[in-house]
């Protein structure tokens, strides 16, 4: 589930994210509030799917078939 406040994640660059990652991890072990820790979750699940989007496209993409072209020698 994504946290509804949460700004448009795709707009912000990897270190970004990972800035505000860092943070909210800082923030969840410093709280003892379990209502204030769940919606730390919610916001750090929102921008750890992006990462994880952002990788499976590099991965799509930078792919391509290549792995195939080194299994079959035609010599």
């Amino acid at each position: 589930m994504l946290h509804p406040f949460t700004q448009n994640v795709s707009e912000l660059s990897d270190k970004e994210i990972d800035e505000k990652l860092s943070d909210l991890t800082k923030k969840f072990f410093q709280t003892r509030n379990p209502d204030a820790k769940s919606q730390i979750q919610l916001l750090m699940n929102s921008y750890k799917l992006e990462i994880s989007e952002r990788q499976i496209k590099a991965r799509l993409l930078g792919n391509d078939n290549k792995g195939l072209d080194k299994l079959i020698d035609i010599s």
